[in-house]
């Protein structure tokens, strides 16, 4: 029986700007928590902000996984458990030589950024994710980095840096590309949203059968594979719904309920 529903934010529980998250997904949050579920955030976003408030009403005693992975915390955003980013000097300096603005993501939900390389549109992504950034030193800081994001509006000078960052030891690069700009996310090798679920389930003394996921993109994968029941939402790309064990409605249109529905329905039948 599933006893531990992680969830993914963006696309799978959260509808966007207009709609936010849908009175529905709230309703089933609590239904499933009446049937004895609990609920874990599991979002590549950063730790803190509305994903944390989120969090927080509805797993309020709980841990939840941000940062794909890198980053476990409670409902108040105290740190659980976290992967630093290794050879994170080079890293900046690599940003630097380049040109290339970049941000850095810590343990305790810090955000900071250089003042001359700040990164393009970071306002906009502020407003959306509620996690503000700060200018700061980056050689003194006393947290511990857990993830870096390069951003360039001109996607060839990623790919001139691009051989140097794949160079540097112990990190993974997710590239998110478009003709306007090149978004580049960097972690410790290793780490995903499968490797934070594996935590929760010591944390909550649970074997992976007891764990659904429910997630819509490309970094939902490797959770969706992990966790005793996989499921896609209606909107998700074809690698999420390849590898999940069911695909429902659109996030718009009450998927995440029926998500939980399927859930319930998935224990009323194995009891």
């Amino acid at each position: 029986m599933i006893q531990l529903v992680a969830l993914d934010l963006d696309g799978t529980f959260y509808a966007g700007p207009r709609l936010g998250v849908p009175e529905s997904a709230w309703a089933a949050i609590e239904r499933g928590k009446r049937e004895g579920l609990r609920f874990a955030v599991c979002t590549g976003r950063p730790q803190g902000g509305y994903g944390l408030a989120w969090a927080r009403r509805m797993e309020p005693e709980g841990a939840h996984i941000f940062n794909d992975g890198a980053s476990i915390c409670d409902a108040l955003g105290r740190a659980l458990h976290y992967e630093p980013l290794p050879n994170f000097a080079q890293i900046v300096e690599l940003a630097r030589k380049h040109r290339i603005a970049f941000d850095v993501l810590t343990e305790t939900g810090g955000r900071y950024c250089q003042a001359d390389l700040v990164p393009p549109g970071i306002e906009e992504h502020v407003a959306v994710v509620g996690v503000p950034a700060q200018l700061a030193v980056l050689e003194g800081l006393r947290e511990t980095v857990v993830r870096s994001w390069w951003v360039t509006t001109d996607p060839t000078d990623w790919e001139v840096a691009k051989p140097d960052l794949e160079a540097v030891a112990g990190i993974d690069i997710a590239e998110y590309l478009s003709p306007r700009e090149a978004i580049v996310g960097i972690i410790r090798k290793g780490v995903s949203k499968a490797t934070g679920l594996e935590w929760l389930a010591r944390y909550y003394g649970l074997d992976r059968r007891e764990i659904a996921m429910i997630g819509d993109s490309d970094n939902d994968v490797t959770a969706l594979r992990y966790a005793g029941l996989g499921i896609a939402m209606g909107n998700a790309v074809g690698a999420v719904k390849a590898v999940s064990d069911h695909v429902v409605g659109h996030v718009r249109e009450s998927g995440f309920a029926e998500a939980i529905e399927y859930i319930l329905e998935h224990n009323y039948a194995a009891r």
